[in-house]
C-alpha cells in the first residue's frame, strides 16, 4: 500500500500561510469591518443586508414565468410556487402559519380565480399555512415525501435525531431565531424571525410520493424526486416538463447551511450535490426555489446551479483533504476559505451559518468527537479547569485585567473564551458576566451570519438579565395528542432518575380510558432503568400499578401543567393498586416545573 506523504516542511508552511491569511481576515480577532445602522435600529456587519438584497425578495412581488406559472415571493419567510391546471391550482409551500398561508392565496387571488386543490411540500419547514389556502375545500390532495408525516410528529419537523431530544432542539431554534432579541434597537434583527406564530396546523401529506414518481394532475404532469436532501430529510423537488420547470428546496439565497447550531440530522453534502446536478441535466427553463429569486433562461439557471454546486463541493472535498493531511477540527476553522470566484457568487453568500462551523461537523460525522489528541480523552472537569486557568493568571482581578486588554485589541474570540473560565468560577459576578456579554455583543454585531447572530445576542442579553434562555421547551397538550398513543409514555424512560430508583424493580401500566383497543402502556421501573412496555398485558412481570386516566391528563402531566400530586388526586383517575405505590413510582422520575426547564445563564 502507498503512503500518502507531505514533508512536514511544505505542510507546516501551508497550514501557517492558511492561518495567517484567515486571522487577518477574521472579524474577531481585529479584522477590519465596516458597519452599519438598520432601519430599526441593528446595529451590523455592512456586508449582511448588502448581500441579503442580492438574493432575497424583501418586497411583495408576483413573479409571471410563464403562462399559468408563478411565483409569489417577498411575502413571508418563503416563497410559494403556482401552477395552473385546468380547473384548479397547484401550490408548493404554504407558510411558516396560517397568516402566512392567508397572504399566499391573496396573492394568487390577483393572478387567478381557480381553487388550490393541489398543495405540495418541498420539506417540513413550511407546511403551516394549508389550511386557509384550501378554502374549506375537503377534496384536496397533499403531495410530500414519505418520511415527512413522521418528522411532524416527531419533532414538529426540526428534524431531531433522537426524538427524546425534540425539546432541546425547539429551545435552541428559539435562540437561532431571534426569539429573545427585540424587533427594535442595537440588538434587532435583519429579518423577522421563521418561526411563526401558534395559530398554525398541519394538514397531513395524502399522496406520499417516490422518487422518480409521475403523476398527472388536472392536466398538469409532473415527475417528484425525493433522494436529494438540503437542510432535511424530507426534501422534494418537482419537475414539471411540458412547463420547463423545477420548483425544489436545494438552490438556497445563501451558502447551505450544512450544520444548523440548533442541531439536527447531519446534512450530507453529496445527496444535495447530486439533486443540483439532476436539475441542472433537466435542463430547466425556469427555477423556482423555497427562498431566493426566481430564475428563467436555461443559461442562466446552468450557471447558478453549477456555482451553488461547486460551493459545496469545494467545502466538503476540502474538508475531507484536510483530515486526510492531518488536521484537526479546529484548525479547519481557520483553514478552509471559498476560493474568491465562488465566495463572489452572490448565493454562496455567508449570511445565515458561518464557514467555520461546518468542517467540524463533516469531521465528526466521519470519525466522531475525537480528535486525534489523547490529552482531549480523559481532560480535567470543566469547573476544575477554569479554577486552575482563573488561578495561573494569578486570580480573578489579573484576569479580568488581561480580559480588558484583549478587549481593548478588539480581540472578541480571546474575551469570550477568558471570560468562560471566569464565568464558570463566579457565575453570580455581573461584572463577569457583563465582560462576556459586550464581547459576545460585538461578535453578533460583527458576522453577516443570522443565526450566530442571533445565539450571540441572545446569550449577551441573558447575561445582562434582560432574558432568560429555556434549555427546553416542551410540547404542547395537542401536539402529544397527536402522536401515537404509547408515544410520550415511551419518552418518560430519558427522565428516571437513577439514584432514586437505585433499589426499585415494579412495573407501572398508563391506561387511557378514552381510547378502546391496545390503550395500555407501561415502564418496568428496573434500579436506574425504565424499560418501555408496549404491550404491558403480554409481559413477564406483573404490573404493580395501572392508573387509568384520560390521555389529555397525562399529556398535561407530561408537560407538567399537572402535578403528581394533582394527578394522582385527580377524580378522572382510577388506580389498580395503592395511590401511595403510584406515587412512589412516579416519583422516581424527574418531574416537570414548566417555571424552571433547566435554564441557562440564570444566577445561581
Amino acid at each position: 500500500m502507498k503512503t500518502l506523504k507531505l514533508t512536514v516542511l511544505t505542510a507546516l508552511t501551508l497550514f501557517m500561510s492558511n492561518i495567517t491569511v484567515s486571522q487577518e481576515q477574521n472579524p474577531y480577532m481585529g479584522g477590519e469591518v465596516e458597519m452599519t445602522e438598520l432601519p430599526n435600529g441593528g446595529i451590523i456587519n455592512k456586508n449582511a443586508p448588502e448581500l441579503s438584497n442580492k438574493t432575497w425578495s424583501h418586497e411583495p412581488k408576483i413573479v409571471t414565468l410563464a403562462e399559468g406559472v408563478w411565483s409569489i415571493e417577498g411575502f413571508a419567510h418563503v416563497n410559494c410556487a403556482v401552477i395552473e391546471g385546468e380547473t384548479s391550482l397547484i401550490v408548493y409551500d404554504s407558510g411558516g402559519d396560517n397568516a402566512d398561508g392567508q397572504k399566499f392565496l391573496d396573492a394568487i387571488r390577483q393572478v387567478s380565480d381557480k381553487p388550490i386543490k393541489t398543495v405540495i411540500y418541498s420539506h417540513a419547514h413550511y407546511v403551516w399555512g394549508t389550511r386557509p389556502m384550501l378554502e374549506g375545500a375537503e377534496d384536496y390532495k397533499i403531495i410530500g415525501h414519505q418520511n415527512l408525516n413522521k418528522n411532524i410528529l416527531e419533532s414538529g419537523g426540526l428534524g431531531s435525531s433522537i426524538p427524546e431530544l425534540a425539546p432541546v432542539l425547539m429551545a435552541r431554534a428559539f435562540e437561532q431565531f431571534d426569539v429573545y432579541n427585540p424587533n427594535e434597537g442595537p440588538d434587532a434583527p435583519l429579518a423577522s424571525s421563521p418561526i411563526g406564530s401558534l395559530d398554525k396546523e398541519f394538514v397531513k401529506v395524502t399522496h406520499p410520493v417516490s422518487n422518480g414518481q409521475e403523476m398527472v394532475i388536472d392536466g398538469v404532469k409532473m415527475q417528484f424526486f425525493t433522494d436529494y436532501h438540503s437542510d432535511t430529510d424530507d426534501c422534494l423537488f418537482v419537475y414539471f416538463p411540458d412547463k420547463g420547470l423545477v420548483v425544489n428546496n436545494l438552490y438556497w439565497p445563501m451558502f447551505g447551511n450544512l450544520y444548523t447550531l440548533r442541531g439536527s440530522l447531519y446534512r450530507d453534502p453529496l445527496p444535495w450535490m447530486e439533486g443540483l446536478r439532476l436539475i441542472r441535466n433537466l435542463q430547466p427553463e425556469h427555477l423556482i426555489s423555497t427562498h431566493t429569486h426566481s430564475i428563467s433562461g436555461k443559461e442562466n439557471v446552468n450557471e447558478a446551479i453549477s456555482n451553488y454546486h461547486d460551493g459545496l463541493a469545494f467545502l466538503y472535498d476540502q474538508t475531507l483533504r484536510r483530515i486526510l493531511l492531518g488536521e484537526t477540527p479546529d484548525e479547519m476553522r481557520h483553514s478552509i476559505q471559498l476560493p474568491e470566484h465562488l465566495a463572489s457568487w452572490p448565493n454562496n453568500q455567508r449570511t445565515y451559518g458561518e464557514l467555520s462551523y461546518y468542517p467540524p461537523n463533516i469531521y465528526n460525522y466521519a470519525l466522531g468527537w475525537f480528535d486525534g489528541n489523547t490529552t482531549n480523552l480523559n481532560k480535567v472537569h470543566p469547573n476544575t479547569e477554569a479554577k486552575k486557568m482563573v488561578e495561573g493568571f494569578g486570580g480573578k482581578d489579573q484576569m479580568i485585567t488581561e480580559i480588558k486588554k484583549a478587549m481593548a485589541a478588539e480581540e472578541y474570540s480571546w474575551v469570550t473564551q477568558l471570560t468562560d473560565y471566569l464565568y464558570k468560577v463566579y457565575p453570580n459576578d455581573q461584572e463577569v458576566r457583563q465582560l462576556k456579554a459586550d464581547a459576545l455583543r460585538k461578535m453578533g454585531q460583527l458576522t453577516t451570519g443570522s443565526i450566530p447572530r442571533s445565539w450571540y445576542l441572545s446569550q449577551a442579553r441573558a447575561l445582562e438579565n434582560k432574558v432568560t434562555i429555556q434549555h427546553m421547551i416542551l410540547p404542547s397538550k395537542e401536539e402529544i395528542l397527536n402522536t401515537e398513543p404509547g408515544t410520550n409514555v415511551n419518552l418518560m424512560r430519558v427522565r428516571i432518575n437513577p439514584e432514586l430508583s437505585e433499589n426499585t424493580d415494579q412495573v407501572i401500566v398508563f391506561e387511557f380510558t378514552d381510547i378502546e383497543e391496545d390503550n395500555k402502556f407501561g415502564l418496568h421501573i428496573r434500579k436506574g432503568v425504565a424499560e418501555y412496555l408496549s404491550d404491558p398485558e403480554n409481559y413477564y412481570k406483573e404490573q404493580a400499578v395501572t392508573i387509568q386516566l384520560p390521555r389529555s391528563l397525562f399529556a398535561a402531566y407530561y408537560i407538567g401543567e399537572t402535578s403528581l400530586q394533582e394527578l394522582i388526586d385527580s377524580n378522572l383517575v382510577e388506580i389498580e393498586g395503592s395511590k401511595k405505590e403510584a406515587f412512589e413510582l412516579l416519583m422516581n422520575f424527574d418531574q416537570i416545573d414548566p417555571s424552571n426547564m433547566n435554564l441557562k445563564f440564570h444566577e445561581q
